[in-house]
């Protein structure tokens, strides 16, 4: 009788440590409660998400504070290359200061689409800040296309000068009103000018006897 209880006693223990264990779970399907997965092959959520890629770009305004900053920043703004390199290699030495040389080099680069050389250029760069607002700016757009990182990250710029009014906006000469042309106000003749009506006045000199 104790045999038989003690046996008992034995076989519901193994039971009670195999539950435990796993050893009656059903199969894995490699699926947890997140949403990722355990199985080769399967990915989770956060693997169709995109990375944002940022582009070299940069505003227009009047850029005549430097000129010869201004022409090179001038001709990348338009997408004009071959002309950025050129006005580039003609105005470098009269730059502000030389520092920001291998600035514009980068962006005449990148304006090539040349990301690996405007990353060397870049890497030259010793940055100490502009109080010139388009300086500031082509700055901002070489570091967000060689650090992939947005524009804010590298800081604020001057407010961008407006661009002058151009020729074509000013009026017409022709359309305004022409002093010379108002008429002359109404002028009191002249004494001199005026008839003397008494000239006519016949003084009867004597002609009978």
């Amino acid at each position: 009788m104790k045999i038989r209880t003690v046996a008992t006693v034995l076989a519901l223990c193994l039971t009670i440590g195999a539950c435990k264990s796993g050893a009656f779970e059903g199969p894995d399907t490699g699926d947890r409660p997140d949403g990722t997965s355990t199985r080769a092959g399967k990915q989770g959520p956060a693997a169709g998400k995109q990375r944002t890629k940022y582009g070299f770009t940069l505003p227009t305004g009047n850029t005549a504070v430097d000129v010869n900053e201004g022409r090179v920043y001038d001709a990348l703004a338009e997408g004009d290359c071959p002309g950025a390199q050129t006005a580039l290699d003609e105005t470098k030495g009269n730059f502000r200061t030389a520092t920001t040389v291998p600035l514009f080099q980068a962006g005449v680069y990148l304006c090539r689409k040349d990301v690996a050389s405007a990353k060397s250029e870049y890497a030259r760069l010793v940055w100490e800040g502009s109080d010139v607002w388009f300086i500031c700016e082509l700055h901002r757009a070489v570091g967000s296309v060689v650090k992939q990182k947005p524009k804010s990250a590298f800081g604020g710029c001057p407010p961008v000068l407006p661009l002058p009014p151009s020729p074509d906006d000013s009026p017409d000469p022709a359309e305004s009103p022409d002093s010379e042309s108002t008429p002359d106000p109404v002028q009191t003749p002249d004494p001199a000018e005026t008839p003397d009506v008494g000239s006519g006045t016949d003084t009867g000199s004597g002609s009978g006897s």
